[in-house]
């Protein structure tokens, strides 16, 4: 069997173990959505450094907020049929041979390594995913948000209040409270900018 029919097994293993979990299947994307849109995404990204007698990946992982996405959909103008991926996630991680890494590759050759690296994938997906999936609570979000977010809490707090429109609770979460994150200072600008954008829409929409 090639490599790469072996690596379309694999992923059809793991298809069958996410399924348990809620999610659904977009060829290499699997998404579990909250009912206000949250979306949480596992996608197997291929590597440039596949060959004909080695296939190498990354399983990357995301977690994309509704109000997020609806911005970035209209800035990119992209359809309403679209639908998340990774890429657009607040936050961003990979999978790897112990939990969450910076670009694990993994990689599959023939029968044996195609068997360990898949039951190893699982694995890691059933440690992490317990972890992850209380994130696709809104009422998570609104407390304090999980550890696992990291730098991105406040972040993640600030798109799920900006859904209301501005308050005085979001201006002080964005430019009173101390953010830290490579991207913060243009991130509170997005999600400050969203939000008065989303209140006067409700305004207009309430005449």
């Amino acid at each position: 069997m090639s490599a790469q029919a072996l690596f379309g097994r694999l992923v059809k293993e793991v298809a069958d173990q996410l399924a348990g979990y809620g999610f659904e299947r977009d060829k290499m994307i699997f998404r579990r959505a909250s009912p206000e849109g949250d979306v949480l995404i596992i996608e197997f990204q291929a590597s440039d450094c596949s060959s004909r007698v080695e296939k190498v990946f990354y399983v990357n992982v995301a977690l994309v907020l509704a109000p997020k996405w609806e911005r970035d959909r209209l800035r990119y103008r992209l359809p309403e049929s679209a639908r998340p991926r990774e890429m657009h996630g607040l936050w961003r991680r990979r999978i790897g041979f112990s939990g969450f890494s910076g670009g694990d590759q993994w990689r599959v050759t023939d029968e044996a390594s195609a068997a360990e690296v898949s039951a190893l994938i699982r694995r890691r997906l059933d440690e992490t995913l317990p972890v992850l999936l209380p994130a696709l609570d809104r009422d998570v979000l609104w407390g304090d948000p999980p550890d696992f977010l990291s730098s991105a809490g406040w972040m993640a707090r600030g798109w799920v209040l900006a859904e209301r429109g501005p308050s005085e609770e979001l201006e002080a979460l964005l430019f009173s409270e101390p953010t830290t994150g490579e991207f913060s200072s243009v991130a509170r600008k997005a999600i400050w900018e969203w939000a008065t954008n989303r209140g006067s829409r409700d305004r207009e929409g309430s005449r």
